[in-house]
């Protein structure tokens, strides 16, 4: 499938761009669907993406993937800066995108799924935003697809991801997780700080009930970010009255929709939730023709 690319923001460290996967087959939907790859906030590319986002680019979806500053380049809040821009970019450019503004959804893997929720949690919130962007064109986030995002930070001293030549150190990770899931604040703040700060962080703290509809992925043997945090946050979605739905996938460990098999899978679930979330009168019908209760 041929990927276009667009320059959607000027940072310190050069240009972002965002490569759009247009819709195939014979269904097209009028929907953005904003796609966020993991790699602990520090490492990876939007291309790390590219089977997952032709799986639903084929469902009849426009999928644009998002190239946001690491940590390393810039300091948080540089990936909300920048998701918030390509948010903006792609609802000043629906039109030639073929689609709503405000049918835009944002979905993320791991730290890329962090990023989407804080965002979704914070996007009327100016006050991190880069002077540069352009304000103009107000957006809104019409549904996010979290694939097992870390989704609480407590004010520990001691780094979790110490990245070195050989990847990440497993036994770091697992000494520095809370019971409860949550993670040391230190891995994105870069100094200790206060349960205040981690808390603003978080998109456990951070959600409302104005909170958009919220389709939540894990794996059961994720040993990475734990299951927990989804059934954390889907509990406090339940309990605020947002629209939400848990999948889980038995003895899958992170990262297990790179599998083009599981990956086919999770975005079968994202079809249904989207049209579900989003009111597609055509499955609207479909539900009603085949209910019980008529």
């Amino acid at each position: 499938m041929p990927v276009e690319e667009f320059r959607y923001a000027d940072r310190e460290t050069g240009s972002l761009r965002l490569r759009v996967f247009r819709p195939t087959g014979t269904v097209r939907h009028p929907v953005a669907v904003l796609h966020l790859h993991g790699g602990a906030w520090r490492v990876g590319t939007p291309a790390m993406l590219d089977s997952r986002s032709t799986l639903l680019a084929a469902r009849g979806y426009t999928v644009i993937q998002v190239q946001y500053r690491l940590l390393g380049q810039a300091a948080w809040p540089a990936p909300i800066t920048d998701l918030r821009s390509a948010l903006r970019w792609v609802a000043g450019h629906a039109d030639d995108l073929g689609v709503h503004p405000e049918a835009i959804v944002l979905w993320g893997h791991s730290a890329g799924a962090h990023i989407a929720l804080t965002t979704a949690a914070t996007v009327a919130d100016e006050s991190l935003d880069h002077p540069g962007d352009d304000r103009a064109v107000s957006v809104a986030v019409a549904a996010v697809v979290d694939c097992y995002a870390p989704v609480s930070f407590h004010p520990g001293d001691t780094s979790m991801l110490q990245i070195g030549p050989g990847g990440i150190d497993l036994p770091a990770i697992l000494a520095n997780q809370r019971s409860d899931g949550a993670l040391p604040a230190i891995d994105l703040l870069g100094k200790p700080c206060t349960q205040e700060d981690a808390d603003a962080i978080s998109p456990l703290a951070l959600i409302g009930p104005d909170f958009p509809p919220t389709m939540l992925v894990h794996g059961t043997a994720d040993v990475l970010i734990r299951p927990i945090n989804s059934r954390r946050l889907a509990d406090e979605l339940n309990r605020l009255g947002v629209i939400s739905e848990l999948v889980t996938f038995a003895k899958c460990n992170h990262e297990f929709d790179a599998a083009p098999s599981y990956g086919a899978a999770v975005v079968a679930h994202i079809d249904v939730f989207l049209r579900r979330a989003l009111e597609e009168p055509a499955l609207a019908a479909e539900i009603a023709q085949y209910s019980m209760f008529r």
